[in-house]
């Protein structure tokens, strides 16, 4: 993989919020929480300081995000924009912005790219990609402490959520005590720890358990991989209200057996979404940047079009089999 130096314009993406009024903020497609928490917290901030500020996702907040303060403002398309500066958070590439980057772009304004992975490909007039933070919400943080701007209740409920997504609670590798300090601040600001874990990694819906028992009978274990095909069919028939796993990959990549988890999921648009998850020690992100996506290590995923899933799913499943055996030390 070739790797770019992280880029900390920090100045520059400083000076450029400051001399904008209305300010647009996206975030990728599918989003998850640290997504929605981290466009809606800097959203808040950015408010408090008197501006303009639009907030726009595909498709709109996920059903299971709509506890957030200020999820209902979030416009689920865009027609067209007025605006000085758009920034995305938490988006690896240009593609995942969607349709509403699509819009944002056609702007011709400057665009502050401001993500936590490794695979991001640095596509903004100003970039803010720190490879350190846990969530793309951390890096909001941060910044708003460079800007000298106070974070309120509202805006603390939304950042400690996508911390709290991003990290399963605190359970990955990435954690630090920085990560925890930064937490209690967030917490400290009057919001409840508890009732965001209720809100998101403690709680699914019965859909979602009907979308799993739809896709379990066929669950795949070979060679310490381990994987799951989700037809539109499934979703359809557990009438589950997203068009993501409902947290399946995580929970396969728990299998002692297994190192990396994989979840192909149908999409309407005849697209197939992939999400890979692996334990301490294995990388799955070349794979995803290979078909077109991005991500972490140890948690990433991908878009593919024009190739059916038989086809797809071996050739994939290849790969993270290779994966599993260049790694001289096997987990045990």
């Amino acid at each position: 993989m070739t790797t770019i130096e992280p880029t900390m314009d920090w100045d520059k993406a400083s000076a450029l919020v400051r001399e904008a009024q209305t300010v647009l903020i996206v975030t990728h497609v599918s989003p998850d929480g640290d997504a929605i928490g981290a466009m809606l917290g800097l959203a808040h901030a950015l408010r408090s300081q008197g501006k303009d500020v639009i907030t726009a996702v595909d498709a709109g907040v996920p059903s299971k995000l709509a506890f957030l303060p200020g999820a209902e403002t979030v416009l689920p398309a865009l027609n067209g924009v007025t605006c000085d500066l758009v920034v995305a958070v938490d988006c690896g590439d240009e593609a995942r912005m969607g349709a509403v980057g699509q819009v944002a772009r056609r702007s011709a304004v400057p665009l502050i790219n401001l993500d936590h992975h490794r695979t991001n490909t640095y596509f903004g007039d100003a970039n803010l990609v720190d490879l350190d933070t846990v969530a793309a919400a951390e890096g909001v943080l941060d910044w708003l402490d460079r800007l000298g701007v106070p974070v309120d209740p509202a805006a603390a409920h939304c950042l400690l959520t996508g911390i709290v997504t991003d990290t399963l609670c605190f359970r990955t590798d990435r954690v630090t005590a920085t990560t925890l300090a930064k937490a209690q601040r967030l917490m400290d600001a009057g919001v409840s720890l508890s009732d965001i874990v209720q809100n998101t990694v403690s709680r699914k819906p019965y859909a979602a358990l009907r979308l799993w028992s739809a896709a379990m009978p066929a669950v795949h274990l070979e060679d310490h991989v381990i994987w799951a095909v989700i037809t539109h069919e499934m979703f359809q028939q557990a009438q589950y209200p997203g068009n993501d796993d409902a947290g399946l990959v995580g929970m396969l990549v728990q299998t002692d057996e297994a190192y990396i988890a994989a979840v192909f999921r149908q999409r309407e648009d005849g697209g197939i979404e992939l999400g890979f998850r692996a334990v301490p020690g294995y990388d799955t992100s070349q794979v995803a940047v290979d078909l077109g996506g991005g991500g972490h290590p140890l948690a990433s995923g991908a878009t593919v079009f024009g190739e059916p899933p038989e086809m797809l799913v071996p050739r994939v499943i290849d790969r993270l089999k290779a994966i599993v055996r260049s790694v001289s030390t096997p987990v045990t």
